[in-house]
This record gives C-alpha cells, structure tokens and sequence, in this order.
C-alpha cells in the first residue's frame, strides 16, 4: 500500500471522535495465534485555530481509558558568545562617549561599530534621495524647486499624500509579517530598502508625466509605506541584537546620536546639490542624480547589513549547520555562517527544505495515508515533538502542541540527515559517517532487520511500512544518537543555541495514548 494512498478525509469534531470505516472481512473461525507483543493505540488530533480534527479513530477495545498527552521532554541548553573587542584607543573620550554605548566594547556585540559606521553615508544619502524626489514632485505641480521652496512645501506635499496610504500600508505589514522579521531581518530589511527605492522612483516619475501626478505620487507613498512597515520592526530587531548587555536603552540613545549627525550631514549636501541642479535648470538632471544617488544608498545599505553576525538559530543558519554536521564537517562559527548566508534567499530556498507546522494533509502531499501507516509515524514519534514527513526531497514537518524551541532544530537537523541520505549519501545507503566539529560521526547504520521489526511493532505490516518512513525510523536513530553532541558543537562555535527564530504555521497537532492492548489479540 502506498504511501500516499487515498485515505477517507477526516471531518471536524462533533462529537467525541469521527468513526472510520474498515476493510476487515469476516471473523477467522480458525485458531488464532498466541499474542505476540503489546502496542499502544493513540489519538490524534489537528488543531487549526478553534477547529479540531480527529485523524485517527479510537479504538474500540473495551480497555480504552481517556487519552493521555505525551510528554515530549526536551532541555534546551543555551550559552552567551563572550567575545571580546578591543577599544578604539584613538577616539578621544568624549567621541566615544557622544557615540557608543556606555561600556563599549563589552555591552554591545561586535559588529555594531563597523555597522554604524556603514550606516552613517547610507543616512547621508537616503536624505540626499529623499531630497530629489521633494524637488521632482513640487516641479511636477510647477512649483519652484529652490531649497526655500522645497524646505516650505515639502511638509505639505507629505501630509497630503502620505497619510491615508501610507497607513494602509502599514496596516497590511503589520497585519500579514511578524515572525518574519525576527527570523531573517537582513533579508526584510533589504526588501524594505527595493520597495522604498521603487516608490520613490515612481515619485521621481511625476516629473515626467504629470499629468499621472497622482496615481504616480499615492502609489509611491504606499511602497514607501510598506517598507517603512517593515523597516521599524527590523530596526528594532537589529538593536535588541546589538543590545549584549541588555541595554537596549543606551543603544537607542546612541542611535539617535548616529542618525542626527548623518541628517544634518544630509540635509547640508542635499540644500548644495539643490542649488547646483538649480542653476542647471533640467529635470533630467535631477533623475539622473536620484538614479545615482539611491544606487549607492542600496549598496551601502546592503554593505551595513553583511556585517551583521547573527548568533541566534534562524531556518537558513541551522540549515547550514546541520548540513554540514551531518557531513562530517566542521561547524561552521557564526561569523562564517553568517557570511555564507544567502541574504535574498526563502527559508524554503534553502538546502535542506523544511516547513514547519504544516497541516497534515499538506505533509502528507494532499490525501491522509492508510491509518496503520499514520500510526506508525504517531508511535515513531512518540518522544519528539513534532512529526516529520520526508516527501519529494522536503520535509513537512506537522508541530504538536506545546512543542519546544529545540524541537525546530531538531526537525531541520532530521531534514539534513534525510536530505544527506537521499542525494549525495544515498550511494552509501544508511552508512555511518565520520563526524566532525562537534559530531562523533552519524551513526545510522541501522540495519533492514531492526527497521522490519519496528514497523511491525507498531502493529503495521512491513508491505504498510513505506521506504520514506523506513527512512524516517533510520533518521530518527542518527537524531537520537547526534543531536546532543551537535548542540555541543554549536555551543563550541558560538552559537546561542537557546536562541530559535524560526517561522511556524498555525497547525498543531494533540497526540494521546489510550490503553495498551494486544497485537494479535483477540
């Protein structure tokens, strides 16, 4: 029987339980045979906001008692990175004190320096940017484009437009995105900066066709709405990061003192190019300018956030790790993951592919397997937190309620143990590996006997049990017997393995245990 097998779909709860149908023909008259082996029968239960769903019906066994959760035990373990950064002994003190944090080095990670020093022409031109787009837009509703000019109806333009759209952007960031940002901050950060860059292009645009004024003008206020509604919240991101010490406070003073002398160092250059574009008397000057201007503004941008060195465990950085643990090789340390990092790329993009808290159905690749074949992932993973489902190169992993943060890492290091196995390892078939950087080697050779004899211990036929879940048994054996000594490696490295940004869907999934009874019983 396959995998993905048709399978009745399951319907939302009325009463206590949905009842299935079965295939079972009539009674064997002949003898049976003696019982072989205890199992358990389970519950299981989808949770999709105040909607449940029961996958798999109770028995019918007059031993049945109520369903008992599972307790999933899990002791995250987490450290600090210590890492110490010398002072500028150059700087006298009262730079060092008008610009950095109290207790710099120490109360602050170390790439907030070369961050802020990034960031500093990257205000500097963003103001620049703004500036040309103030001088296009008032020459669009032929208005003077000198700096008085500008400086007196900038406002005005600003608050005519901006308001109404701009908020309806923000309501749909704020609305749709959350999880997003802790995970992959540099990655919205950037997609914030093109968003803004296409607004305010199409700002500039007024100034070529102004009788579009504004459909051009509202439209770019909206794309600069939406990237201010994701710029903030990363903003906010980036300092708790910095913020080692906890002082989040004294950071966001600091930042203050960063973005003034950057605005003022703006708005000066700005009132100087003004005037030069001024004298020239052409729009496309101005459009060019903003053209160069805003490219460099992206590429600083871009350049501030590679210096970020993210020491918390997002999707794409324990992808990483776990890809090269089950490898054998050595664990990449933050520095280096965060630099091999792919900045643009989806979660999902990323080797191995992992979605976390997909609904079952959707794990299982649209149709809900045979239930001997559900049971029997629900017991193999009877001490983890989560069920994961290999399928067509991905994993799909379903979380139960009340699943911990290092179950997450657990299921992307199972994904790249099962990514391993079935592409570049799958030559070795399940052969154990020689590990390194914290990882005493794989230790997955498990051999087809032991695999045949926990799938009928589950109480499925071995022809029930498919190869994705003979590869899945193999991957939890590896999990069991490596995860511990990855986390150490982790640790050893410098990551805060405590620390777990990873977006989940909204499914869950409650496992119970009823009584045990027989198999082969009568």
């Amino acid at each position: 029987m396959s995998l993905h097998s048709a399978f009745p779909g399951s319907r939302p709860l009325r009463g206590r339980h949905v009842v299935r149908g079965t295939t079972q023909g009539v009674a064997n008259t002949q003898p049976q045979p003696p019982p072989r082996a205890l199992r358990q029968s389970y519950t299981l239960t989808e949770i999709h906001g105040s909607e449940e769903y029961d996958l798999l019906a109770s028995p019918s066994s007059s031993k049945s008692s109520t369903p008992q959760p599972l307790n999933t035990p899990m002791t995250p373990t987490s450290s600090a990175v210590r890492v110490s950064l010398a002072p500028l002994a150059s700087l006298p003190d009262s730079i060092r004190d008008l610009f950095l944090p109290p207790g710099y080095p120490s109360s602050v990670t170390p790439d907030y320096l070369s961050y802020q020093l990034w960031s500093m022409p990257t205000h500097v031109t963003g103001h620049l940017s703004h500036s040309l787009v103030t001088s296009s837009l008032l020459a669009a509703v032929g208005v003077s484009t000198s700096p008085a000019a500008t400086v007196v109806l900038s406002a005005s333009i600003k608050w005519i437009i901006k308001d109404g759209v701009g908020a309806l952007g923000r309501l749909l960031v704020g609305s749709r995105f959350a999880a997003e940002f802790d995970e992959d901050p540099r990655r919205w950060r950037l997609v914030a900066e093109l968003l803004s860059t296409a607004g305010l292009g199409l700002e500039v645009a007024t100034s070529l066709y102004p009788q579009s004024f504004m459909l051009l003008a509202c439209t770019g206020k909206f794309c600069q709405a939406l990237a201010k509604g994701m710029g903030k919240p990363v903003f906010r991101v980036i300092q708790t990061h910095f913020a080692r010490a906890q002082n989040v406070g004294a950071v966001a003073a600091k930042e203050e003192v960063w973005e003034v002398v950057a605005q003022m160092a703006g708005l000066i250059a700005s009132v100087a190019l003004l005037r030069v574009l001024e004298e020239r008397g052409s729009s496309d000057m101005i459009i060019s300018s903003w053209a160069a201007v805003q490219l460099v503004h992206v590429v600083l941008r871009y350049r501030a956030l590679r210096t970020l060195l993210f020491p918390t465990l997002s999707t794409k950085r324990t992808a990483l790790l776990a890809a090269a643990s089950v490898r054998g090789r050595p664990l990449p340390c933050v520095a280096e993951a965060n630099e091999e990092e792919r900045v643009f790329a989806d979660p999902w993009d990323v080797q191995p592919r992992v979605r976390l808290g997909v609904a079952s159905v959707e794990a299982f690749g649209g149709a809900l397997p045979p239930m001997k074949v559900l049971q029997a992932y629900v017991e193999a993973y009877g001490g983890e937190g989560y069920i994961l489902v290999w399928r067509e190169g991905a994993a799909h992993v379903m979380l139960k309620k009340g699943h911990t943060q290092i179950d997450l890492v657990r299921a992307v290091w199972q994904a790249a143990w099962l990514d391993w196995r079935t592409t570049d390892g799958a030559e070795n078939g399940l052969a154990t590996a020689t590990g390194v950087g914290g990882v005493s080697g794989i230790a997955a050779d498990v051999p087809h006997s032991e695999v045949t004899h926990n799938a009928t211990s589950t109480g499925a036929s071995t022809g029930d049990v498919t190869e994705e879940l003979q590869l899945v048994r193999a991957s939890l054996a590896a999990l069991e017997a490596n995860f511990a000594s990855f986390l150490s490696g982790c640790e050893r490295a410098g990551w805060e393995v405590g620390v777990v940004q990873m977006k989940t869907g909204r499914s869950r999934l409650r496992v119970g245990v009823l009584s045990t009874d027989r198999e082969g019983g009568p």
